[in-house]
Order: structure tokens, then sequence, then C-alpha cells
């Protein structure tokens, strides 16, 4: 009898394994092409990720991809907390927030997909149509703060205007340009790219800084027509008399001095729908097609030589 029991009883318990392992399958309900999923990444990119998300799902009917607009602390923060599968940032995760994804049982994969850059813009009737490095610097951090102190302008006061702190174009000029020196008190953020092009459109005296893509996105007609209501400050260096645009020749060349890399961060280890996106866009033609058009330099597709000239 008690031999019995034991039998029924390991019997029951393999079919409770067997359920619960069944239970654990049946939990993951998106493959590469199907299901839901959630990217977040910064206002910067929004142009570049409608497209691509639209054309995916557009080509996968079963697949739904959810965005948050988050800026880089924001995002690393959703991904940690499965707030989302993938985020986008213009750099790779630090040692630091690696270990701290590891503490945590989640070992993220991050593939460099894209090349972007910084823009600088001003008013249509602004006299100046390039800029020096340094002198961005020292205005940046108020060693100039006159447009006369530039040139034979007047002397009104220079205004810096980013998207917003702690953006993806503020903590690039932040580290790379100032190299952790602190900003003036006439640089401020607005809440989006957007804004600060419309705010450029209405103060003659004010410089923007923001993603290239939102000027240069060739599937966007709201791009053009930012495009056409500003203009595109010419970035180099006095001692070269060589001034570049943020346009994707340049880019590509290395010329235009504030280029950044771009990142897909994944948390998925398995072949779920957030792997099959950046799959998508890393190694598919289509996906890398979009980068182009957008105005941006894709890491694995050819680019043609085309120049802007630069006024």
């Amino acid at each position: 009898m008690k031999t019995k029991f034991l039998f029924v009883s390991i019997v029951f318990s393999m079919f409770g394994l067997f359920s619960c392992g069944q239970q654990v399958k049946e939990d993951y309900t998106d493959t590469l092409t199907s299901g839901e999923t959630t990217i977040a990444f910064d206002d910067s990119y929004s142009f570049l990720f409608e497209t691509i998300i639209r054309v995916f799902e557009n080509l996968n009917p079963e697949a739904k991809i959810q965005t948050m607009i988050k800026n880089e602390n924001e995002a690393i923060n959703c991904l940690l907390k499965d707030s989302c599968k993938v985020i986008v940032l213009n750099r790779d995760l630090t040692k630091k927030e690696y270990k701290t994804f590891e503490a945590n049982n989640l070992f993220p994969k991050s593939v460099k997909f894209a090349y972007d850059a910084v823009a600088l813009i001003v008013h249509p009737e602004n006299p100046d149509s390039i800029m020096d490095v340094e002198d961005l610097k020292s205005i940046l951090t108020g060693k100039i703060t006159k447009w006369n102190e530039l040139g034979p302008y007047d002397n009104s006061e220079i205004l810096v205007v980013f998207d917003k702190p702690n953006s993806a174009n503020f903590n690039y000029m932040k580290d790379s340009l100032l190299k952790g020196e602190s900003l003036q008190k006439n640089c401020f953020g607005m809440n989006s790219n957007k804004e600060v092009i419309e705010y450029i459109k209405n103060n003659k005296k004010a410089i923007g800084i923001i993603s290239a893509g939102w000027i240069t996105d060739d599937y966007s007609n709201l791009a053009k027509a930012f495009l056409n209501s500003v203009k595109v400050v010419g970035v180099g260096h006095k001692s070269s008399g060589k001034y570049y645009k943020p346009y994707q020749y340049y880019i590509k060349e290395n010329d235009y001095p504030f280029i950044r890399s771009l990142y897909l961060i994944n948390r998925q280890t398995r072949m779920g729908l957030g792997t099959g996106f950046v799959n998508y866009v890393c190694k598919q033609d289509k996906g890398q097609l979009i980068i182009t058009k957008s105005g941006l330099v894709p890491v694995y597709l050819y680019i043609r030589d085309v120049k802007a000239n630069v006024e």
C-alpha cells in the first residue's frame, strides 16, 4: 500500500512539474514578429522611430509596439524595472550600469545601429551662419554672452535653448563639449525638440540645440517644414576655416564636430518581439534604409557621397 501511494505521489508530482513548465512557456505571448512589446527613447528620435515602427508593424500585422518618450536616465530605469524591453541611447551602458542589471539577473545586449548629430539652429534673419566650436563652448559657459563678441552684430544677449534638461542633446553637449563644466544662466530648456524650433522661429537672438533628425528626416513633412523655417548653422574651427552642417555625408566622413553613436539596448534573452525589432533595425536592409532616409548614418549600409554646401 505504501509503495502504491508513493508511486501515485511521484506521478502526480511529475505531472505538476510538467504543468508548471507548460505554464511558464505559455507566459511568453510574443514572438519575433508577433505580440506586444514596449520601447523607450528620447524625444530626439521620435521621427525616426515613428517611421521604423510603422513599417515594421505593416510588415508584421500581428505585432504591436508601444512607445515611451523618456530621457536617458528614465529609459534605463524603465528597462531595469521591465516597463519596456528595448531602449534607445546615444551611448552604450556604462560598466556600473551593466553591473546593476547583472545584480538583478538581467543581461541586456547592446547594438550600435546608427550615427546621429546634434544640430545648431538660429532664426532665418540671424546673420550668423557659422559657429566656431570654442566660441560655442564659451557661450555655453558664460564667457561670451553678447552677439557683438562674435562679430559686427548688436549687443543683444545670446540665449541658448535646449529641448529639456537631461535630454540626449543636453547631456551630449555637457559631457562631450563642456567636459563637466556648468552651463551659464542664459541656457534653458523647453519640453521638446519641436518647442525649441518654434522658439527659434520667433526669437532672432537665440541659438537652438536639437537632434539633427528633426530637420533631416525625408519621411517627415514636419521635419521639412521645420528646416524651411530656421537656419542650420555650420560648425567648425577658425584655425582650419572649414565649417560643416549636420548632413549625412559630413557625419559619415566624421567632419561634423558633434557626432554621436546610437545604440539599441535589449533586455530580452529569447526570441521575443523586442529581439525581432532590434534585428529588423540592425540586420535588415529595410530597417537600415529608413535610417538612411532619416538623414542619419546607418552602421551596416553604404551611404551615397551627396554633399550639401555650407552657406
